[in-house]
């Protein structure tokens, strides 16, 4: 099988002063698509406008001017006739202010990292990533790095399925800066104008996919998102519809309870869309979120109670492990076991507990006292007696 390469670059930077016009509003990483067999002949072409257009130095969207865009425009149509495609990813920093963790540079390197990374496996097989190692932004180096320590091992063949090489003088690496660049005019806020082109419509036939992040219950497609094969799909489409139901359902309630469950379920959501690859999110984590809000801090036991109860109360389907100390909403059959013998080495035990208590207290007053004939038992006097039956 013909080698595919990812010649990849970025535009925007860490930053969340999002109303500070030096501060991107979206982060986009670019993958130039090219098969093997092509990239001599790309890079020579590429090589050709890098002289033509940028003489002294390096193909940088940066060296184009703003007001620029006619010049831009032409550079761009310049390249279509050049034998490569384009995979993207575009995260809108906004939508991810309220997930406080990734406001630390090196989480939110990793979420990006992740994302990339798995978007890129799930879209081509036997792929070369080729980046910007030493050169390169600390974000690049961040994601080069990251590649290498989740290589693949080779397959029967011999052959990797996804390997990395870098290089800081590779001109197609320079055109993946060139339509990062450019594609942040079509969606950063600070960058749109009337004079900016339909660059996306100039790009179609070179665009293979544009994958914007974080995805939302509006936008979120299960069949499309990068580890759709890990998923039991009609457990997934479950678990989600319940999840996004209740959300639905209470996002005008003006409850504390149900707002604070919100923001767990919301969370919940967000890390389950995101291809996140911690199975289970930390109780602790999920106090973080709360514990920012006016809802504030709370103990485990009440978030286990008012949080996850309420909204399991409320059909909401979320996976409990003791052994993997988290929670999630489930995305195949193997979780929502998780939940049952969670829950079913709890319940179990306690039953029996009653039961003894009942029939010593029975058998010890010769029948005349059975805790269960109260009326505030008669729920648990059939569910027992029910479970003796069978």
């Amino acid at each position: 099988m013909e080698k595919i390469y990812a010649f990849t670059d970025e535009s925007g930077s860490f930053g969340w002063d999002l109303d500070n016009k030096n501060t991107s509003t979206h982060f986009i990483i670019t993958a130039i698509i090219v098969r093997e067999s092509d990239v001599d002949a790309v890079r020579t072409a590429v090589a050709d406008i890098r002289d033509r257009y940028f003489p002294n130095g390096e193909i940088k969207s940066s060296r184009i001017k703003r007001s620029y865009q006619e010049r831009r425009k032409k550079i761009i149509e310049e390249t279509l006739p050049i034998p490569y495609k384009i995979f993207s990813v575009v995260v809108e920093k906004k939508l991810l202010e309220d997930s406080r963790g990734l406001r630390f540079k090196q989480s939110f390197y990793k979420f990006m990292n992740n994302i990339v990374h798995k978007e890129l496996r799930a879209a081509f097989k036997n792929l070369v990533v080729v980046a910007d190692e030493i050169g390169g932004s600390d974000y690049m180096q961040s994601f080069c790095k990251y590649v290498e320590e989740h290589s693949e091992f080779p397959n029967l063949y011999g052959e990797s399925e996804f390997s990395f090489e870098n290089s800081k003088s590779e001109v197609i690496v320079q055109l993946a800066d060139l339509i990062s660049g450019t594609l942040s005019f079509l969606y950063d806020e600070h960058k749109k104008d009337a004079s900016v082109p339909n660059y996306q419509e100039i790009l179609k036939d070179k665009i293979i996919r544009i994958e914007q992040y974080p995805k939302t219950y509006v936008n979120y497609n299960l069949e499309r998102c990068a580890i759709a094969s890990e998923y039991d799909k009609d457990i997934a489409e479950i678990c989600l519809h319940q999840a996004v139901d209740f959300i639905n359902k209470y996002k005008d309630d003006t409850d504390e309870l149900r707002q604070a469950q919100l923001i767990v379920l919301k969370y919940l959501l967000f890390r389950f869309m995101n291809n996140d690859t911690r199975a289970y999110i930390p109780t602790s984590e999920l106090l973080n979120q709360l514990e920012w809000t006016k809802y504030g801090k709370i103990s485990v036991q009440t978030f286990r109670k008012e949080m996850i109860g309420g909204m399991r109360d409320a059909r909401v389907i979320i996976s409990g492990s003791h052994h993997k100390k988290g929670y999630k909403i489930p995305s195949k059959k193997s979780e929502i076991e998780d939940f049952l013998n969670h829950d079913i080495s709890i319940i179990l035990p306690m039953l029996g507990r009653l039961k003894k208590c009942r029939d010593t207290v029975k058998l010890g007053t010769c029948g005349a006292v059975d805790l269960y004939q109260a009326d505030a038992y008669k729920e648990l006097k059939a569910f027992i007696e029910k479970d003796m039956a069978e």
